[in-house]
């Protein structure tokens, strides 16, 4: 619990603590140790205001920084804020809206290739873990750390400017914002680190920042595609867990339980996407999300468009993920035996990502190929940390035990 409080609270501390020492590195830096002293603190008493805690304490430590240092620093590498910073809630939030999206295309610098952008945009600006930023771009910890690590190298012996961005520069940095803010949903719509399934605060927040980003940039069709893409999503929230909080799958969902509103509003920007852009990759896979959403049942969904869509989606991006995806509407349009090669021949780019394992071990399982799921659940059981995830797997293998 307060790992989330401090993750959601962690993006706005940090807009509002840039706008104070104007400075992103000190501001990280500051905003960390106020992280630690949370962790100490928190559990023994919550404060009614994370935000405003956090930058508190953040600030102070700042202060004792230049104090201490103030005789060795050139006086103009620092500026120690002579006028507290209005900490309310409505200042913040006021902070908030207008900084974090500008911060997210600040740290997407052309100067440095995409995967590094978002790695920095997940990490310094929205306070994803490394091992969480490793999940969502499919690649292990310890290549991440190095190319965050060369990053800092690049950027200090390049004398590369963190400043936030002129709206007219933004067109080529969108690209890597749009992934990052994809990114932070899918984290909280599919948690790694914590023991619930999903983090609600994490989803609403990449929605924030997607209709922030909407209103900034009218008629983008990836823009619009993005948005109604984790509206789509997001719907499906609570039918996604049972009343202990376990994990049900799409197929066993009580639709009737899904945001309705959603996907209303979703239908009717995928329809603008697709009409402005003509198929663009953000608007086809809302366009996917979609007919899963407007299916009656999972007998009534359209697979066979739905793998069209990704075969459509796979000509634009290159991508193992995508690919994994294809294969499972491949298998539910009834070539089972075809989708099962094709993931199987993921294995190599897909080693360390745990859905790999689950989405095998599924078409394993509906194959009734018990053993061959029971592999594949076990190898994933030693990649997930999420206790939810842990009890669904094991549910399986009990399956797996039953029936073979």
């Amino acid at each position: 619990m307060i790992n989330n409080i401090i993750q959601s609270s962690y993006p706005q501390a940090l807009a509002k603590l840039i706008g104070i020492i104007k400075d992103i590195h000190y501001a990280e830096e500051f905003l960390q140790t106020a992280v630690e002293q949370a962790l100490l603190n928190w559990p023994a008493k919550q404060p009614e205001n994370p935000v405003a805690w956090l930058v508190k304490v953040a600030q102070n430590r700042y202060i004792d920084f230049y104090r201490r240092n103030q005789k060795q620093l050139q006086l103009e590498m620092l500026d120690e804020p002579h006028v507290l910073p209005d900490l309310s809630e409505e200042a913040l939030l006021l902070s908030y809206n207008d900084d974090l999206l500008r911060l997210i295309f600040t740290c997407c610098h052309p100067a440095l290739n995409q995967q590094t952008q978002i790695s920095l945009a997940l990490k310094h600006v929205l306070g994803l873990s490394v091992n969480q930023i490793a999940n969502a771009l499919v690649i292990n910890k310890t290549t991440l750390e190095q190319r965050l690590l060369r990053a800092k190298k690049k950027i200090s012996a390049n004398n590369i400017s963190y400043q936030i961005p002129a709206q007219k520069h933004w067109p080529q940095r969108l690209s890597a914002v749009l992934k990052t803010i994809y990114l932070l949903f899918n984290e909280g719509y599919f948690t790694t680190e914590n023991n619930t399934l999903i983090c609600h605060d994490l989803c609403r927040e990449a929605i924030r920042l997607a209709r922030l980003l909407h209103g900034c940039i009218k008629n983008d069709a990836e823009v619009i595609g993005l948005l109604a893409l984790v509206l789509q999503q997001d719907a499906r929230s609570p039918a996604r867990t049972d009343a202990q909080g376990r994990m049900i799958l799409l197929s066993d969902q009580n639709r009737r339980l899904w945001k309705q509103a959603n996907i209303q509003e979703a239908n009717i920007l995928v329809e603008k996407a697709l009409r402005i852009g003509k198929g663009t990759p953000y608007a086809i896979q809302a366009a996917i999300a979609t007919l899963h959403n407007n299916a009656a049942s999972e007998a009534d969904t359209d697979w066979r468009q739905i793998y069209e869509l990704y075969r459509v989606l796979i000509s634009l991006e290159d991508n193992p993920v995508i690919k994994l995806n294809a294969a499972i509407a491949l298998a539910k349009s009834g070539n089972m035996s075809r989708a099962i090669e094709e993931v199987i021949y993921l294995q190599k780019p897909l080693k360390n990502y745990r859905h790999f394992y689950t989405s095998l071990a599924g078409l394993y399982f509906e194959d009734k190929q018990f053993e061959l799921a029971k592999q594949a659940y076990e190898r994933a059981l030693t990649l997930t940390q999420s206790d939810n995830e842990k009890n669904f797997i094991q549910s399986r293998l009990s399956d797996c035990n039953r029936l073979s």
